[in-house]
């Protein structure tokens, strides 16, 4: 839709002359209530309107159709008074409320004036209001309420004990029908609520191409294929979420038919409104409305917390009080399988109700699960997290100077969305060759990992992710736009200085010691004997680092003295060097890493990246939209 008319709008163009006449009506009735502010006529007898302009509309939303609302007018107002005989006029500037109502069925019908007032700007505002747009006006705190009133209104059971919603049924109570069909070619649709009976579109995969079909009203259309292919949730979230539309958005769509006879259904699509909340256009709204209230509907505040102690204590029974890690898995994909809806949901819904253990299980980093993970309970404050995708890391990196130090060290590694310590307490080698952490980190990452804040991304414009907001964000809370951010806080140092104990300690940094003073090596030099000491034969070195077998050949007998820049990063990572050897090759090539994002990236995949192959790390640079490692042979390789 290309523009919105406001409900000011349409009141002025169609109903101008009546508030007019009941305007001037009560102007002539009562002119010694006008607050005059002429200093010629301060005590007004007589009182005329010549003209107004709507300023505002103050809008209560009520049951059914109806609605209330107060236009506030600013008036000119011709005033008159006898004063010893002399007939004094002038005119003033008066502001009115006037206070009326109407129903809303096929446009505005039934439009009358209840009265006429001098307008008090200190006027207590009512609740239940509505936008300019009849668009409700709804806090993030209030969706519980909503929900609630939802419920007692269409299944009051599930407020008085806990049991799956009867979805079937709800959308039987009110009025409404559903109806599977695909809605587009490439599933950018997933689901669309009627207002009023009409002829859309589908895609028929038949025949590969777009129908009519006729629709009638309080028809939810639902595409069965979006909810498998964009991984967004269930089908009980889809047709609860269409609801909701029909429950709190049909005044809206009442507006829009009393210029746009066309405009009778909401379109929900899976993609990313990238606006300024000040921004949002009235769908937007009521897009955000729908995400936040349809999972709090089909979990019911109350009763989804008697349900989650319930199911506490039965697991707590079962693995035992300090088994947490177990216990929160299980209470998820129970809590889950119980109100019928998504385990990112339920754990989204726990979350939300402050279960804070519950952060370590079901997490998605990087387009996967990560492995569940535990901590101490008070160990994680709100807004924080120990998981961080690596794209977030990169740009954390860069623009942090404190977590560029903390790894720089050398002491962490980037390990399932973690950067854990670098010691064998806490990660370990799989048989195929890929790192892993130890099942001690696991329940413990609170003593091991890196701890950050989530926080406001200002630099974004995003403040609104249309459906998703509610289903899977990399944060499971109603705020998707926070980036994990790193304080050097007490925690935080406290890993970190555990980090500098165990270096100490560690074999590897002994023999680096050992190693490193030889001072007469040569590049080539260098790197042969770290393929020595690998015990790496040619064909492993070419796999490793998608360097030819010239290279190797020439670094064998010491004629590499020249190498480019993304060599030597090649075999640094390709030989999974430390980030202490990788700094002693690098210098030994004549090279010292710098700011430009392509080193930038090197310089982390060296320092925090270990241990992962030369294709993964190629992964991430194609990701960052940066140059791979040994392009061509790369490019062979996977091809």
């Amino acid at each position: 839709m290309a523009s919105v008319s406001s409900f000011r709008d349409v009141i002025a163009n169609m109903y101008y002359n009546e508030l007019f006449d009941e305007l001037s009506e009560y102007i002539e009735d009562n002119p010694d209530k006008l607050e005059s502010n002429s200093y010629r006529v301060q005590s007004p007898d007589e009182a005329a309107l010549s003209d107004f302009d709507i300023i505002t509309i103050d809008i209560t939303d009520s049951p059914g159709n109806s609605i209330l609302f107060d236009v506030i007018v600013s008036a000119e107002v011709e005033i008159a008074e006898t004063v010893r005989r002399n007939r004094e006029t002038d005119g003033i500037e008066q502001w009115f409320r006037i206070s009326c109502r109407a129903d809303l069925d096929d446009g505005i019908q039934n439009f009358q004036i209840n009265s006429v007032s001098i307008y008090n700007k200190y006027r207590e505002s009512k609740l239940g209001r509505l936008s300019e747009y009849l668009v409700p006006i709804i806090e993030k705190e209030q969706f519980d309420d909503v929900a609630t009133d939802f419920l007692s209104e269409f299944c009051p059971e599930a407020l008085s004990t806990p049991i799956p919603i009867p979805v079937d049924e709800v959308v039987k109570r009110m009025g409404l029908k559903v109806k599977e069909i695909q809605l587009t070619k490439h599933f950018t649709i997933f689901g669309q609520i009627v207002f009023g009976d009409c002829t859309i579109e589908y895609y028929d995969r038949n025949e590969r191409a777009y129908k009519p079909l006729e629709v009638s009203r309080g028809t939810i259309l639902v595409d069965p294929n979006v909810y498998f292919m964009r991984n967004i949730g269930c089908m009980n979230n889809t047709i609860i979420h269409e609801c909701v539309h029909w429950y709190k958005h049909r005044k809206y769509h009442e507006l829009v038919k009393t210029y746009n006879s066309d405009a009778l259904l909401i379109s929900c699509r899976v993609n990313e409104t990238t606006k300024y909340k000040k921004q949002w256009t009235p769908e937007d709204w009521m897009e955000w409305h729908a995400n936040g209230i349809a999972p709090r509907i089909l979990m019911p505040k109350s009763m989804t917390i008697k349900k989650i102690e319930e199911l506490i204590k039965k697991n707590e029974l079962l693995f035992g009080t300090h088994d947490r890690l177990n216990i929160m898995e299980n209470v998820v994909y129970e809590l889950a399988d119980f109100f019928q809806v998504s385990r990112i949901a339920a754990k989204i819904r726990m979350l939300d109700l402050g279960y804070k253990e519950v952060e370590g299980v079901y997490t998605y980093v990087d387009d996967h699960f990560i492995s569940n993970y535990s901590f101490k309970a008070d160990s994680l404050h709100k807004n924080q997290t120990y998981s961080i995708s690596l794209s977030d890391s990169f740009f954390e990196y860069y623009a942090n100077p404190e977590f560029a130090k903390i790894i720089d060290s050398g002491n962490f590694i980037y390990v399932d969305g973690h950067y854990v310590i670098n010691d064998s307490k806490y990660i370990k080698r799989l048989e195929n060759g890929s790192i892993d952490l130890t099942d001690y980190a696991k329940l413990h990452v609170d003593e091991c990992c890196l701890l950050f804040d989530l926080k406001l991304n200002k630099a974004s414009k995003m403040d609104i992710v249309v459906y998703l907001d509610s289903i899977m964000f990399r944060k499971a809370t109603p705020d998707y736009n926070r980036v994990p951010t790193f304080n050097p806080d007490k925690h935080n140092m406290e890993v970190f200085n555990r980090s500098e104990e165990l270096k100490k300690f560690h074999e590897e940094f002994v023999e680096e010691g050992q190693h490193l003073s030889r001072t007469t090596q040569t590049f080539s030099q260098a790197v042969y004997g770290h393929i020595k000491r690998k015990g790496y034969n040619k064909v492993v070195f070419i796999e490793k680092t998608l360097l030819s077998g010239k290279t190797y050949d020439r670094i064998k007998n010491n004629e590499l003295n020249n190498p480019t820049l993304e060599t030597v990063v090649a075999i640094c990572i390709g030989l999974e060097l430390s980030p202490t050897y990788s700094e002693e090759i690098l210098r030994l090539a004549g090279y010292t890493l710098n700011n430009t994002p392509q080193q930038l990236a090197y310089k982390k995949l060296i320092h925090s990246y270990r241990g992962h192959s030369i294709y993964e790390c190629n992964e991430v640079l194609e990701a960052l939209r940066l140059s791979p490692l040994c392009a061509k042979a790369y490019k062979e390789m996977i091809s």
